[in-house]
């Protein structure tokens, strides 16, 4: 009689991704690669795309200004 062996699962899709492949995405494709990933909970591939946006000079949006006071009239 044959013993079972299971089968082992890839690691996620991290596994589909590469660091230089993740890296030579848009910033605009990463962040949507991230939304996705966190939707799916993959955290590891999110964690990643997290920190190349983070490294990136433009990666994450812009915090909000706040509104200028109107000139005063004289």
């Amino acid at each position: 009689m044959a013993t079972y062996k299971p089968i082992p699962l890839p690691r996620g899709r991290i596994a589909q991704w590469s660091r230089e492949r993740l890296e030579a995405l848009s910033i605009t494709e990463l962040r949507q690669l991230m939304d996705n990933a966190q939707r799916l909970k993959e955290a590891e591939l999110a964690a990643t795309c997290q920190e190349i946006l983070t490294a990136r000079p433009n990666g994450m949006p812009r915090a909000p200004r706040r509104a200028k006071a109107p000139a005063e009239a004289k």
